[in-house]
């Protein structure tokens, strides 16, 4: 099997020819619709499958010029992805997401005037001085970053009809969508008068009932930034949603996701940040204007659900892009999971020319930086305590991975399973199970000239354990150069299903399951 295969590849060198690597990242805007897809033989799809599973992630980089290449994978234009299932059937279908910075730039046939994460290809194809004053305008009415690129999630009504679902980003506000044929809708912004600076990619549910929680960072009339936590309910959708409270940080942080208990909100602010007075020269790259700063603490907020009040704590310098859950094990005491990166990697892991030129040989070394820990935090004391789990299989993956997912309904309560995606020198991708409860069991998915991305875990209805389900992703087949969905059974990592995809995908970062998207055909 290939997990049979794949535990031979523990802490040794491994060489790979890389094969269909830089063809998994080309660009594809091609637009299409409810492709019948064809099982694989041999493939098992469980008869309950069903909804619609949606895909974010980059499709488009260049526009016909020569000049003004978008050089961070993440500053491509999002495409969307969906797969609609109905038992042993499914259909595929893919469209650009149209927003007016993307449409303007494809009228012009070159990058029109925008924020991007990054310099370009060629830095002496930066903005002149007239279009950087375009850009400072376009800022002042939200249209100066409108790439909502890589999340997706729904807000308002769990059914197709009143759903609003949105690509969403750091950037304040999204970009809404028609679930059934992926057409752009139109873009949500606060209002001018809010003084919203940033936002949060990963909104989260609130356990036991369908509110969203997410948090923006807004300006005082002082000009003092402070933080509005706030519940987006069902019948609110997303424009009214309800302020559960405000608080002023210590610093302010480049924060991208957070963690919910049964009783708590729990965000990690770390001692990095964008620098907006640079801004203008650093030609409007954000990634130009991020500081770390040595000597600072990380800052903790714990929010309560019922009343909003807040308690500061500190732990260590460290960071992360994703949390992968949080519980109480007390009334006193918080358990977070979350993947740690070294905030190094910020600003130039996902250039050009890094990830489209993997190594040919790995070490397959395991990074201390790139781990992934557990903190616990005393509420009557204020003491925190930080924790890496064990890799007692020996394998670089299990404790070196990103993307965490788990089964949505231990979202804020005790939990043993976490999976993710593990990517050592960009090109030897795995599929992790890690085992919280017995590190022994961990697993991973791994085959050769193989890409993977990002998992989403579907329960069995009425399944008997945490486990019992499907993961499904996107994978890239590098010896056929041809993507294919992926199906996985949730206990053993062992292969459910394949289907391979008409059009390609290129590597997408996250995706979410609708199970109220359902379609008769």
């Amino acid at each position: 099997t290939t997990i049979g295969l794949a535990l031979t590849i523990l802490a040794s060198s491994v060489s790979a020819d890389n094969v269909g690597w830089v063809d998994y990242l080309s660009e594809n805007n091609v637009e299409f619709h409810d492709l019948p897809l064809t099982w694989q033989s041999g493939s098992k799809v469980p008869s309950w499958l069903s909804g619609t599973y949606v895909r974010n992630g980059p499709g488009q980089h260049t526009f016909g010029s020569e000049r003004r290449h978008l050089n961070n994978w993440l500053d491509g234009f999002p495409k969307l992805h969906s797969f609609k299932f109905n038992g042993g059937k499914v259909l595929f279908s893919g469209k650009m997401l149209e927003s007016k910075n993307y449409m303007d730039s494809v009228a012009a046939g070159e990058l029109t005037p925008q924020i991007t994460l990054n310099q370009f290809v060629n830095p002496a194809d930066d903005w002149d001085m007239f279009e950087k004053f375009e850009i400072f305008y376009k800022m002042t009415d939200g249209t100066a970053y409108d790439n909502y690129n890589p999340m997706i999630w729904r807000f308002g009504e769990k059914n197709i009809e009143n759903g609003i679902y949105m690509a969403v980003t750091d950037n304040p506000g999204g970009m809404q969508f028609n679930i059934t044929d992926l057409s752009t809708k139109g873009i949500h912004l606060p209002s001018k008068l809010d003084l919203v600076t940033t936002g949060c990619a990963h909104p989260i549910r609130e356990p036991g009932t369908d509110n969203s929680i997410n948090y923006q960072t807004r300006l005082d009339l002082t000009g003092n930034s402070y933080i509005e936590v706030n519940r987006f309910t069902p019948e609110g959708g997303f424009d009214n949603p309800e302020p559960l409270t405000t608080f002023y940080p210590v610093k302010t942080a480049m924060v991208h996701s957070f963690s919910i208990t049964e009783d708590y909100l729990v965000f990690f602010f770390y001692p990095i940040d964008v620098n907006p007075m640079e801004m203008f020269s650093s030609n409007f790259h954000i990634f130009e204007a991020v500081h770390w700063t040595d000597g600072l603490d990380t800052d903790i907020y714990i929010v309560g659900l019922k009343d909003g009040k807040v308690q500061h704590l500190t732990t260590e310098a460290m960071y992360s892009l994703h949390h992968a859950n949080a519980y109480q094990t007390s009334k006193d005491e918080i358990v977070v999971d979350m993947c740690e990166q070294g905030h190094y990697a910020l600003k130039d892991y996902l250039i050009r020319e890094k990830l489209f030129n993997p190594p040919e040989t790995s070490n397959m070394e395991y990074i201390p930086d790139y781990a992934f820990a557990r903190h616990k935090i005393n509420l009557a004391t204020g003491e925190t305590s930080k924790t890496v789990f064990l890799n007692k299989i020996n394998s670089v993956f299990v404790n070196m991975f990103d993307y965490p997912m788990i089964n949505e309904q231990y979202r804020g309560r005790e939990y043993c399973y976490v999976y993710g995606t593990s990517m050592v020198d960009y090109s030897r991708t795995a599929i992790i199970k890690k085992n919280l409860c017995d590190t022994t069991e961990d697993k991973f998915w791994y085959k050769e000239n193989h890409y993977l991305s990002e998992v989403w875990f579907y329960p069995t209805p009425e399944g008997n354990s945490e486990d019992d389900g499907v993961l499904m992703t996107i994978a890239f087949d590098g010896e056929k150069k041809q993507s294919y969905l992926l199906l996985l059974d949730g206990s053993n990592l062992e292969t459910v299903a394949t289907a391979y995809l008409p059009y390609n995908v290129p590597w997408t970062a996250h995706g979410m399951h609708f199970p109220e998207a359902q379609y008769d055909f």
